[in-house]
Formats: C-alpha cells, structure tokens, sequence
C-alpha cells in the first residue's frame, strides 16, 4: 500500500513498484533488432522498429502504455515453493483464500487478458464451490 497516496475516503492506494532492469533495456535493444532484421528481409514500403523501452529517463510510464496490463504478484502454478496460488486460485498458504484476477499470471503474453481473466474467474468460483462443499486443499 502506498504510504503517501490515498482515494478520496482516505485509504491508501495501491503502489506499483516496477521498473526497467538494465536486462529489459538489452532485450528490448536485441528483440528491436532481429525484428527489423526479419522487416527488411520482407520488403516493406513503409517500416518503423523501436529497439528501446518507452519512458521518461528510461524509466516505466503508465502513460505512453495505454493499453498495458500489469500482472503477476499471486502467480499460479503446481509447486507451492514455486507459486503462490494452485490452478483454482486458492492460495497455498492460506486454504480459505481465493485469489481471482490477472495477479496469477507468471508473466503478460501482451493482448488483452480479459477473456482469460474471466476463464479463471469461473474456474475459481468452481474451486470455492467444491471448498464449501469440502473444505481444504483442492487437487
């Protein structure tokens, strides 16, 4: 939570603490690169490639992403040394917590997570209906 920021009843905001690691800026400078490689190999009449992260001081900006989604914090998977929630979003640690959202993603594909989002919402109400019915771990 964010210590300074707060909404309108006074309650902290969320705080997103993310920024470019000196290996995004090479990836983006490498991936940049072989896809003008793969452009010009095309022949286009008309080409434009960027080859660095976008952001004032080549730090992250919200604001030239318009259409970003932040993801990731609650990652799934099958090893709870590994993951945070389980493939029905029920949290390792916490067996009555369900944690539905893109906060499961181990990392963003890039396009629009929402019918995703909404498949794992489903599976998620499917995992807390078989809790009531059963509480513990689902498998």
């Amino acid at each position: 939570m964010d210590p300074t920021y707060t909404d309108e009843w006074g309650d902290p905001l969320l705080r997103m603490t993310f920024n470019w690691t000196e290996q995004d800026r090479k990836l983006a400078e490498f991936e940049g690169q072989r896809c003008a490689e793969i452009i010009e190999a095309m022949g286009p009449t008309k080409m434009g490639v960027g080859t660095e992260v976008v952001g004032e001081g080549g730090n992250y900006d919200i604001r030239p992403y318009q259409s970003t989604h932040n993801t990731g914090g609650a990652v799934m998977g099958s090893d709870p040394n590994q993951s945070v929630v389980n493939s029905y979003l029920q949290c390792w640690d916490a067996e009555n917590l369900f944690v539905p959202g893109a906060s499961a993603f181990a990392h963003n594909s890039g396009y629009n997570p929402t019918g995703t989002v909404g498949a794992l919402a489903y599976r998620a109400a499917d995992g807390i209906k078989q809790y009531f019915k059963r509480p513990g771990m689902l498998g």
